[in-house]
């Protein structure tokens, strides 16, 4: 009987690397583990990459690409910068609680190639957000320094999800309060 071999992508051990890094951060990301998990020899691995860093750099770029592209889509879905900034705080809430790659990043973050995908993603995070509060009326300065508290209270959500995660049941609750919070709605 012929056994069939398992050809792996690039891709596929970056979606490994990931699922280690949201499990067990960096340290996680290593070549033996992952060729257990993902069911294939390390010489797999050495046909996609010269080495391990080499696989973390590619990781941390997909994880860029993946919460660019999500951040994005989320923001096209309506024209009205209030449902605009419900949608990204439901996404934000939402990714508080699943847990999310970003909160073992942050952990990892004394880790230079980490702080500066962390710090690529934040940037554009909070342009967006600034973009938003600007349509919703206020000036340069307020749009910029409502866009630094909402993020900060994404990056809080983070923190809550992993420490009190009962704190974030009531989403719609919570995002209500979090756009009053931002000045944005009147209790």
């Amino acid at each position: 009987m012929v056994q069939l071999v398992k050809r792996l992508t690039a891709e596929d051990w970056e979606r490994a690397a990931l699922d280690a890094i949201a499990s067990g951060g960096l340290a996680a990301v290593a070549v033996e583990p992952l060729a257990r998990r993902l069911g294939v020899t390390k010489g797999s691995f050495y046909a996609h990459f010269r080495d391990r860093n080499e696989l973390v750099d590619a990781t941390l770029r997909r994880w860029e690409e993946i919460h660019v592209n999500a951040f994005v889509a989320s923001m096209q879905t309506t024209d009205e910068p209030l449902k605009r900034l419900q949608a990204l705080m439901a996404m934000a809430t939402n990714a508080a609680r699943r847990g999310t790659i970003q909160g073992r990043l942050l952990l990892e973050s004394d880790d230079p190639r980490v702080r500066a995908a962390l710090k690529r993603v934040t940037e554009l995070r909070l342009e967006r957000l600034e973009a938003i509060f600007a349509q919703l009326g206020h000036s340069n300065g307020a749009a910029a320094h409502r866009a630094t508290a909402a993020y900060a209270i994404y990056i809080g959500l983070l923190q809550l999800a992993r420490e009190v995660p009962e704190r974030l049941v009531d989403e719609r609750a919570l995002i209500d309060e979090l756009l009053r919070v931002l000045g944005q709605v009147h209790a």
